[in-house]
């Protein structure tokens, strides 16, 4: 159970999508959430990408898992709100992939335990920012 309270409140947590009657401005916030993902990817190093990769296939998974199940997809804002939250991942997700190859990274390496809470760039818990080869201290992010 407290898997599935980990991804409630992982999605209560991330991005709010617009509601549909709102979706002309959807394009516009969707774009501005893509930026600013891109532009923490690149402040990240090749450790990072590849733990953000995995946290990414985790979060997609347990939004996939989320839309099947009535109670999650409840719990979570409706059926909507999800598959919302579930195309920007995937958006983000090919960001990711184009950072990865411009680096020249690909699917293997390193695998450890990822934090749903927590991206790349937020990751607190030294253990596991050595586990993945992290350094030290977590780069600046961009200005909000």
């Amino acid at each position: 159970m407290s898997y599935l309270r980990q991804i409630m409140q992982r999605l209560h947590d991330r991005s709010t999508p617009l509601p549909a009657a709102e979706r002309g401005e959807a394009q516009g916030r969707l774009e501005e959430h893509l930026a600013l993902y891109g532009a923490r990817l690149e402040a990240c190093s090749d450790a990072m990408l590849q733990y953000e990769a995995a946290w990414l296939e985790q979060h997609i998974d347990s939004l996939e898992l989320c839309g099947r199940e009535p109670t999650m997809l409840a719990s979570a804002g409706g059926a909507e709100r999800v598959e919302a939250l579930l195309q920007e991942s995937l958006c983000f997700r090919q960001r990711l992939e184009l950072c990865r190859q411009q680096r020249g990274l690909d699917g293997a390496g390193l695998r450890a335990a990822v934090v749903a809470s927590e991206h790349a760039w937020e990751l607190t818990d030294p253990a596991l920012r050595r586990a993945w080869g992290f350094p030290a201290e977590p780069p600046p992010g961009p200005a909000a």
